[in-house]
């Protein structure tokens, strides 16, 4: 096995730098099968966007000590090493700046859950995926958010002035995806599939941007030009020196992006939105040792779906910093949301295997996702709140 770096929604399986305010940690001995002594807190390593932003916000609100549980949560900054602990008010969070903390990939997240530092992780669902093909002992639990179909929250964009009617309109053109898990370059090459341009013969991978406008007049003109995982850091030097022309982006930026870039498509367009989630994970051991603390720990966080499915319209989508902003309405665009019944669903994790498949990523035996995923936690916390999909006031949407 080698690694490189119009679905049904759910199938609910049957029973089944430095940032102010951070406080350093020491790992310590590997944990990951412990049964959690009481009162010690539950680790949990952190990615700041659109996909985690509930869980930060049940952070800052207290909901998780409101059911008798301590959690804190870690990350690093984007180009940092050191996991620190993530400051409980968003708005001394956000102080780092936004486009540096909480910067960590999930890989990174689950190796340093294997490692012992933290007891799970929030991750995407190409790292999770391409986690099991490693062979770590993972298993998801419950899904975070999620692109909605009909409301994505990813877009394809190109730099005002140019064309986008032919695959050639493409050649010579600069295109990135941000450093991420394998997701981003998927949807990136699904995006130019869909587009019309032969991923095998027309474009050009190059493993960093081109540094000026004059390096990157040196590349070829008869190939589409493809970064993929880049820093932000050198993307908003790309962006505002000419280098990048367009490429994959996620919603929370690009309203800032339309003074010199135009939304061509958004990922309703050429894929199912709902591929792009992301999963609270961590090893079965761990699961095993700790099923009373993580069904409160769900519980809590089933409570903070139905509380902000209760607001309305204008409360959901009123204009705040990242992680307190619930919704938007960007042209009919919507950032990430959440599922009352928060069930991690194979058929959409099967699906992205394929794309994985499709371009490289992985190879191999086909591994056996389900396995991997357990749903039964999700389950105990929604009968213990007596809580069906019934109860839904604001399904996934504005």
């Amino acid at each position: 096995m080698k690694i490189r770096t119009a679905l049904i929604r759910k199938v609910l399986p049957a029973g089944i730098l430095i940032v102010s305010g951070f406080i350093s940690i020491n790992a310590g001995a590997p944990a990951a099968g412990k049964e959690l002594k009481p009162g010690q807190p539950v680790k949990i390593g952190y990615f700041h966007g659109g996909r985690t932003a509930l869980m930060l916000r049940l952070y800052e609100d207290g909901g998780f000590e409101k059911k008798g549980l301590k959690v804190d949560y870690y990350t690093k900054t984007l180009r940092g090493s050191e996991y620190k602990i993530v400051p409980r008010s968003i708005a001394e969070f956000n102080t780092g700046g936004t486009e540096n903390i909480g910067k960590a990939k999930g890989t990174e997240l689950i190796d340093a859950v294997l490692e012992g530092k933290f007891d799970l992780a929030m991750t995407g669902e190409s790292s999770f995926i391409y986690s099991v093909y490693a062979g770590k002992p993972v298993v998801a639990i419950a899904e975070l958010g999620h692109d909605v179909r009909g409301q994505a929250g990813h877009v394809f964009v190109m730099r005002k002035g140019l064309k986008t009617e032919r695959p050639q309109d493409y050649f010579g053109k600069v295109l990135v995806s941000r450093r991420a898990g394998p997701g981003d370059a998927i949807f990136l090459r699904e995006y130019l599939e869909y587009s019309g341009v032969d991923l095998s013969s027309s474009v050009l991978h190059l493993d960093a941007l081109p540094k000026t406008p004059e390096e990157k007049a040196r590349l070829p003109k008869n190939k589409v030009i493809v970064v993929e995982d880049v820093y932000e850091d050198d993307m908003r030097t790309g962006l505002k020196n000419g280098v990048i022309d367009g490429g994959y982006f996620h919603l929370m930026g690009v309203p800032k992006m339309t003074r010199d870039f135009n939304i061509i498509k958004s990922l309703n367009d050429f894929a199912d939105p709902e591929l792009s989630h992301a999963l609270l994970v961590c090893t079965r051991d761990f699961l095993n040792a700790n099923r009373e603390t993580l069904t409160a720990l769900l519980e809590a966080y089933i409570g903070r779906i139905k509380y902000e499915h209760g607001l309305s319209y204008e409360e959901r989508t009123r204009p705040q910093d990242k992680g307190l902003q619930i919704a938007i309405n960007f042209h009919g665009l919507n950032y990430p949301q959440y599922d009352l019944i928060p069930s991690v669903s194979p058929v959409l994790l099967y699906e992205v295997d394929r794309l994985l498949r499709k371009y490289g990523f992985i190879e191999g035996k086909k591994a056996g996702i389900e396995e991997h995923i357990d749903n039964s936690l999700v389950f105990a916390a929604l009968k213990r709140l007596n809580l069906t999909e019934k109860d839904d006031l604001q399904p996934s949407k504005y």
